[in-house]
């Protein structure tokens, strides 16, 4: 999915809309429905379309190839400098494919809920805890939403949608004087600050 600049930019704007009505007392509106099921109790508030990825290492082997070589002895030399260039070629690619590093970048449909987010990638649905998060590190500026936790790889969303998600994902759990606080947070601050005194617009943000 290819997003432009039209979307990015509706997306700061709403995510900045969003960042002025939760921080002056505005809650979340729920969804009527979603087509995933949920708990008792829990509620949805976004279905959104985002790039999602996860950062981790992989095992990756590659065969050592040996060579049996007969002529001169000026040939066999050639041919092992040529199999040791070839091995050394697949071991770099091998430890470079093992790295750790973002993977599994696909388009998935992406649920915030009260209790969850839910991700329903390639493998299947995915559901990563408010209560388990261990880090939560917006840059919405980026259209950058990164998220670690104690027991799996830590998770990548972006897109035109993250400004809005990642505020409303903050609202469930920070205080809405916290928001203010949040580095990923400071543009969305000051244009508020400017807007509430009346030296900015919103054309101006």
């Amino acid at each position: 999915m290819a997003w432009g600049p039209v979307e990015h930019q509706q997306g700061l704007l709403a995510g900045g809309d969003l960042f002025r009505h939760v921080v002056t007392g505005g809650e979340l509106e729920p969804m009527p429905y979603v087509s995933m099921r949920l708990r008792e109790g829990e509620h949805a508030y976004a279905e959104l379309p985002l790039e999602y990825s996860r950062f981790y290492a992989m095992d990756v082997s590659y065969q050592h190839q040996s060579v049996v070589a007969f002529g001169s002895a000026g040939f066999i030399l050639g041919a092992l400098a040529v199999n040791a260039a070839g091995n050394a070629i697949a071991r770099n690619r091998a430890n470079a494919l093992a790295a750790a590093q973002w993977r599994e970048h696909q388009i998935a449909r992406v649920f915030l809920t009260s209790e969850r987010l839910m991700i329903v990638a390639r493998v299947g649905p995915l559901s990563f805890w408010h209560g388990g998060l261990s880090e939560f590190l917006p840059t919405p500026d980026h259209f950058r939403l990164l998220l670690t936790f104690p027991d799996c790889e830590p998770v990548q969303l972006r897109g035109p949608g993250v400004p809005w998600l990642a505020v409303a994902m903050a609202r469930l759990i920070y205080r809405p004087e916290q928001l203010s606080l949040i580095p990923g947070f400071a543009g969305m601050a000051a244009w508020h600050r400017a807007i509430e005194s009346g030296s900015g617009t919103v054309e101006e943000a």
